[in-house]
């Protein structure tokens, strides 16, 4: 009798959206953990490799690129043999990518294992997202994505906090190789509990009729990351050349963005659900990341730099949340989960991966501050045409 109670414990596990919302969380938490574990280290740790601020956006923007690339076949491979397969291989393969960070000696080796980490994102993601959307209410989906998405500014948060003083303290090899043991830990824990999984033979890339919605979705989260994608690798740099900034210092900044996203994400994500309003949450959100990211720049010191960080992680919270459940509608019905979140995936990754290397152009040309200005002046413009495209979509 007591050798059941494990088993019924699996299944009680396997049945509760509860818990697989749990699950989901610690494996979006555990890569945007480790991707973030860069970003106050690649300061102070590259002339070790005999690189400049510009190879930063490259080595940022590769984990993008790869999953651009295989957001798509990965969700669609997630219709095909079910959600926790590629959960699981995911998570072995985030340890995989992280564990050469530990051991890179070159720049080649540092790309080699950012592209490794871009492609286990695309299976975690876009498989992830996809359980949470199979096992949820579709009137509770977008708080549900709200507190999936908190997921990933806490990983942030911890990230480059952990990163910086781990590298302070233990030295490079201990940053990396002990968040690989706990990616490995939590890809085992995915494989010992049945979670249930959709498989669909059939699945479309594109459903009938949904080509002007998807693009406007699109433009709303390439937006979003593409701001991700600029913060991410060149405010470290701004702050260290600006303020002598320490990396636990920039960690501490970057937690105001994060604390901020994990507050505001699923907060929106409940008013979206209840009263609908995307059109002010998305267009008047990246209007006002706009001005947040250009208050930032005029910050005279760091309190007031984290202060207009903190601004921006609540306006760039309230424009992307409403877009994951508005995707999954567009899908529901008409094609897989597993295909809608591959395809936002791919869109975020688009937006993640054009901010890196469009910074990387720009800084070879002008100033930090002129790289921020150009993502504020995107913002705007993106705000303003939502505005009209969301009105004529008539999204609730």
């Amino acid at each position: 009798m007591a050798a059941l109670e494990p088993q019924r414990l699996r299944d009680r596990i396997a049945a509760s959206p509860d818990a697989v919302l749990v699950l989901v969380v610690l494996v979006i938490f555990m890569d945007m953990m480790i991707y973030g574990l860069l970003i106050p280290v690649f300061p102070e740790y590259a002339p070790r490799f005999g690189v400049d601020e510009s190879v930063i956006g490259i080595v940022f923007g590769i984990y993008a690129a790869m999953l651009l690339l295989f957001s798509i076949p990965m969700g669609l491979l997630s219709d095909r043999v079910g959600r926790r397969p590629l959960i699981v291989a995911g998570m072995l393969l985030l340890a995989l990518a992280t564990a050469l960070f530990a051991f890179s000696t070159t720049i080649t080796h540092l790309i080699v294992a950012r592209a490794v980490q871009g492609i286990s994102a695309a299976a975690t993601w876009s498989a992830g997202l996809a359980l949470l959307s199979d096992t949820c209410d579709p009137a509770r989906l977008g708080e549900r994505m709200g507190i999936a998405l908190s997921a990933v500014a806490f990983g942030t948060v911890i990230g480059p906090v952990v990163g910086g003083l781990l590298f302070e303290y233990l030295g490079y090899t201990a940053t990396f190789l002990i968040p690989a043991a706990l990616a490995t830990a939590i890809g085992l824990a995915v494989f010992a509990v049945p979670v249930r999984t959709c498989r669909q033979e059939r699945s479309g890339v594109l459903p009938r009729g949904s080509l002007f919605p998807l693009a406007a979705a699109a433009a709303v989260v390439v937006a979003v990351s593409g701001t991700y994608g600029v913060v991410d690798p060149y405010l470290p740099v701004y702050l260290h050349a600006a303020f002598s900034a320490s990396p636990a210092t920039i960690g501490l900044v970057f937690a105001a963005l994060a604390v901020a996203a994990i507050i505001a994400q699923p907060a929106a994500g409940r008013v979206y659900d209840r009263h609908g309003g995307s059109r002010y949450l998305v267009s008047g959100g990246l209007l006002l990341s706009g001005a947040a990211l250009v208050a930032v720049m005029q910050a005279p010191d760091l309190l007031l730099v984290a202060v207009a960080v903190f601004a921006l992680g609540v306006t760039l919270s309230c424009a992307l949340v409403p877009v994951m459940p508005i995707v999954a509608g567009i899908y529901r019905g008409q094609g897989s989960q597993g295909a809608a979140y591959g395809i936002y995936n791919t869109f975020y990754s688009l937006g993640l991966a054009a901010g890196p290397f469009a910074g990387a152009i720009l800084v070879a040309r002008w100033s930090f501050s002129a790289i921020f200005l150009a993502t504020s002046a995107v913002l705007a413009a993106a705000g303003v045409l939502t505005w009209a495209v969301i009105g004529r979509l008539h999204w609730r």
